[in-house]
């Protein structure tokens, strides 16, 4: 009996909570015409950005002011570093633009890119070499094996100077850049 007296109370309140009414929401459609007229109401409109507004050196930028004035000398030209024929003599009117940082980096980037897949794949032939080097018995395979694999650790060890080279390379790129007053994001 003590048992029921307990459950009826209990039973009672979930009861109540489900019979009882849920807040009432809008439907969906009437919510959608809400936000369509409060769209509607507002006065200024979107505005969109896009590369040509901020290459303009509009308000929204600080791009002319970090433009170098033509009349000044250009950045480091009493540089020491420059005066082992790194100038601007080399480009029509003397000036590097981003598009010349642009190349120059992409280059560099290119063939250490392309010295690293090929790195990868003497690594490649190098194991494989040595996974058939283990698995054969006749002494003259074996010789003929161990001599490609030289020859490919050494070619890997020169393909991975030259990426060390490269990669010097493209940190010097950055560092002239720098100096010469190149934004870095020419750089990316």
């Amino acid at each position: 009996m003590e048992n029921s007296l307990r459950a009826g109370p209990l039973a009672l309140i979930a009861v109540l909570l489900i019979a009882a009414p849920a807040p009432a929401q809008p439907p969906l459609a009437e919510v959608a015409r809400k936000e369509a007229a409060r769209r509607a109401s507002i006065s200024e409109k979107s505005r969109f950005y896009t590369n040509d507004d901020l290459a303009g050196g509009s308000r929204l930028t600080t791009g002319a002011a970090r433009r170098p004035d033509p009349e000044a000398a250009p950045p480091g030209a009493d540089d020491p570093a420059d005066a082992d024929g790194g100038g601007t003599d080399d480009l029509p009117g003397g000036a590097r633009d981003e598009a010349y940082w642009r190349e120059r980096i992409t280059a560099a980037r290119d063939a250490r890119e392309r010295a690293e897949l090929v790195a990868a794949a003497l690594q490649n032939r190098v194991d494989g070499l040595l996974a058939q080097f283990t698995a054969r018995d006749d002494p003259a395979q074996r010789a003929r094996l161990e001599r490609q694999r030289a020859d490919a650790l050494s070619e890997l060890e020169a393909t991975r100077t030259e990426i060390d080279r490269l990669t010097g390379e493209i940190a010097a790129i950055r560092e002239e850049a720098r100096r010469a007053g190149a934004l870095p994001g020419w750089l990316r």
